[in-house]
């Protein structure tokens, strides 16, 4: 079947291929359903952001938080985003970059530290569970296809 609206079907077919390894693991089956999901990243988050980067709102994160999206939590001394446009262009270089290092709990990936780079300098680091970038993503997707 051909692509008819390329990012949205691009969308729906990563997300159709992460339920197929989920459904998997959920059988007993083996898998690694985070290592999908990190690679389903590009079609969920990347290409989108990519994609509709002049139509993401502003959004600042306080109303995104009372909205019920998940916030990454700062570590160090850097700065938090301000809004929805800048934290889906720091998680998109996170990905793009491969700026992450994986955490876990009791020998099983349960989160990510991600950081941005700006001119060869680190601005940006950040920890997420890995059900909270889920979130992020879930909402960014929906949020950009109703378009």
């Amino acid at each position: 079947m051909q692509y008819e609206d390329l990012v949205k079907d691009f969308v729906d077919r990563t997300t159709f291929n992460l339920n197929l390894v989920r459904d998997k693991v959920t059988n007993g089956e083996e898998g690694y359903e985070v290592t999908q999901f990190i690679n389903s990243l590009l079609g969920l988050l990347v290409f989108p952001q990519q994609t509709f980067y002049d139509k993401i709102p502003e959004t600042p994160l306080a109303d995104l938080e009372k909205d019920g999206w998940p916030i990454p939590r700062i570590r160090g001394n850097y700065p938090q985003v301000s809004n929805l446009k800048e934290l889906t262009k720091y998680l998109r270089n996170c990905i793009a970059h491969f700026n992450l290092q994986f955490t876990e709990t009791s020998g099983h990936v349960d989160g990510l530290i991600i950081w941005n780079v700006l001119n060869g300098h680190k601005n940006w680091e950040a920890e997420l569970k890995i059900e909270e970038l889920e979130g992020i993503t879930g909402r960014f997707a929906q949020l950009l296809l109703k378009e």
